[in-house]
């Protein structure tokens, strides 16, 4: 039978994956009778041999109440861990056995090229970084989950959640209880069940700044700091390093991304091309401004004036973005997005 391999970087995404996994192969079977499971995060370390051994052990024994078993695996990414047990038994699965190994980190060599040699299907739950593949991803989960949503609402979904998608399979299943599979979600529809707003990436707030779209950098501003996922001398830093890598193109000479990218310290030509848009948009002028204004906030933040960190950076983020023209407006319903 198949072995599985579910790799993340958020627990609760695993977590989510590895349940419906179970449920699959589990399907109609008394689950007491041919599920077991074992966590060797949860073993000291001088009990993860003998832990390992035991899971090795229950995948090679055969349910005496069906013809098949799944055995589950947890965190063989642990360190220290001798997985020879698992790579010998993957040199010759059993055939009544689905196995199921996860892993939040990196996997030892050894394990790693036994379960390709296995044939193993992978399950990568991280979401990825780039916008447009971000919104694919959702719809993908949505497909999966067997709801439809329109385009509109699927925007506001990845914008009200976004890094944070572990929040996504308690989405998913509140929708499906609500309004069932054969309805298209609007953004009506999803609107109420989002509540809290989730993980910004730092490029939505810098995209909105450069945008000269005043009240989506604010927005973005105010999620990342109520959030609790970036301090207020977080973001200075990160809008200074944008700034500064704009500054060293200015008067360079660069005329195309490739020169932009080794000024800057990139690999990027996307940051390259980025990078030199900016710098000739805003010019000297405009640039000089931009590093005053940094100057000037991040003395606010040390007690220079005495308002509150929030209201410094508001102020400074409203200055900064109205040193851009404001592009066109989109599209009447459409959602703020950014693109990556």
């Amino acid at each position: 039978m198949p072995t599985y391999l579910i790799t993340g970087d958020d627990a609760r995404l695993i977590s989510a994956r590895l349940s419906d996994l179970v449920d699959e192969l589990v399907g109609d079977a008394d689950r007491s009778s041919v599920y077991e499971s074992f966590d060797l995060s949860e073993a000291q370390s001088d009990d993860r041999a003998a832990a390992l051994a035991t899971a090795v052990n229950a995948a090679q024994t055969q349910s005496l109440f069906a013809d098949f078993k799944v055995v589950v695996v947890r965190n063989v990414d642990v360190t220290p861990l001798n997985v020879e047990p698992l790579v010998a038994f993957l040199r010759t699965p059993s055939e009544q056995c689905h196995l199921i190994v996860t892993a939040g980190g990196r996997i030892p060599k050894a394990l790693n090229d036994a379960l390709k040699k296995a044939g193993t299907a992978n399950f990568e739950t991280t979401p990825p970084s780039k916008r447009r593949e971000l919104v694919e991803w959702y719809k993908a989960k949505f497909i999966e989950a067997g709801l439809k949503i329109d385009a509109v609402a699927l925007e506001e979904v990845v914008d009200w959640l976004g890094q944070d998608s572990a929040r996504l399979p308690g989405l998913l299943d509140v929708l499906a209880s609500t309004y069932g599979q054969k309805q298209r979600l609007s953004y009506e529809d999803v609107s109420p069940f989002l509540g809290q707003a989730g993980h910004v990436q730092p490029w939505d707030l810098t995209d909105a700044v450069d945008a000269g779209d005043t009240a989506t950098a604010l927005f973005m501003l105010r999620r990342m700091l109520r959030s609790g996922e970036f301090h207020p001398f977080q973001i200075m830093s990160l809008l200074q390093n944008h700034y500064t890598k704009a500054l060293r193109l200015d008067g360079s000479g660069a005329s195309d991304p490739a020169q932009a990218m080794a000024l800057i310290g990139s690999r990027s030509d996307y940051q390259g091309r980025k990078y030199l848009e900016l710098s000739r948009a805003l010019g000297p002028k405009k640039m000089f401004d931009a590093v005053q204004l940094l100057a000037r906030s991040d003395r606010a933040l040390r007690g220079g004036t005495g308002l509150e960190n929030e209201v410094v950076l508001e102020i400074m983020i409203a200055r900064l973005s109205r040193l851009q023209p404001v592009r066109p407006k989109r599209a009447k319903g459409a959602r703020p997005t950014s693109r990556r």
